[in-house]
């Protein structure tokens, strides 16, 4: 067998190894380069947006303003047409967040409204035939934190009146009087639009102040003091018919007055807050934990 075939084909074997790990590094850098060449390019092909300045955010429904907002170079690749752009930032200025935005995030354009949030919005809902009736209680007695805005409630009202003492013969009129205690329905069902606190604040508009802040701050915010004395009602706004409320004003006069109140079925109940609940849970269990 001759060897020296084989002897002489190894060196050409090696060769064509080595020319092929040359030619693969150079396709890799050369390819590196164009990669590199393309981000580059890309890296200065930016647009310039508008995004969240302020360290804390921008809460629900707050102004836009120079010291809550900036520019901002964006890769042109990342750039949608819905994202406000810094040459629009005068006519974008005062305009207000529809929810809270966090620190660096870049601002879209339905992410803002020109319309200022209403007060008490509840009240706009009210029908044209229904009148709002506030009513002193004790939480304490109906339910506790229970009873929410939307909640249908069932009153009776108890007072002291006066019934003349009857001597039995209707020619002699009677020189005599017993006071009675009676108790009789004052709303046979009518609904709970909202409470108001011992500063007599509107408890829907305190939830609704919390909602906005992003969840940091409001944690710090719901286990606070004036929080908490903040969401205790003290009073009820009630909305009922024309009707009711005039059956309501017959029994001002009369002394002694007390109401009881009970809850009604939520079958048929639309509640106004639908985050009260979960809320309250949050701050029954703080108030737990500080207790303990």
């Amino acid at each position: 067998m001759d060897l020296s075939a084989l002897k002489s084909t190894k060196p050409n074997r090696n060769l064509f190894k080595k020319i092929s790990a040359v030619l693969f590094a150079l396709v890799v850098i050369f390819l590196s380069y164009m990669y590199l060449n393309q981000a580059s390019k890309n890296a200065q092909d930016v647009v310039e947006v508008i995004r969240v300045k302020a360290d804390e955010g921008i809460p629900a429904y707050a102004p836009l303003t120079k010291n809550n907002i900036e520019s901002y170079n964006l890769i042109r690749k990342e750039y949608t047409e819905d994202m406000l752009l810094a040459s629009e930032i005068d006519s974008t200025l005062e305009k207000l967040t529809t929810y809270y935005l966090r620190k660096g995030a870049v601002i879209y354009k339905d992410q803002l409204t020109d319309e200022k949030p209403l007060k008490n919005e509840w009240l706009y809902e009210v029908s044209d035939e229904n009148e709002v009736l506030t009513l002193p209680y004790n939480f304490l007695e109906v339910g506790g934190d229970i009873l929410v805005p939307g909640d249908r409630v069932r009153i009776r009202v108890s007072y002291d009146t006066e019934v003349s003492s009857s001597s039995g013969n209707p020619n002699i009129p009677s020189s005599s009087s017993t006071t009675v205690r009676k108790t009789e329905t004052l709303f046979d069902s009518i609904i709970v639009k909202d409470m108001l606190n011992s500063n007599s604040r509107s408890i829907y508009e305190v939830y609704k102040e919390v909602t906005k802040l992003n969840e940091d701050k409001k944690q710090e915010v719901m286990k606070s003091e004036d929080f908490l004395s903040g969401i205790k009602p003290k009073a009820l706004l009630l909305e009922g018919s024309s009707k009711q409320i005039d059956n309501y004003a017959k029994y001002q006069g009369y002394d002694n007055k007390s109401f009881l109140i009970t809850i009604l079925s939520r079958k048929n109940s639309t509640i106004i807050l639908d985050q009260l609940p979960t809320l309250e849970k949050e701050v029954e269990s703080w108030i737990e934990e500080k207790q303990k």
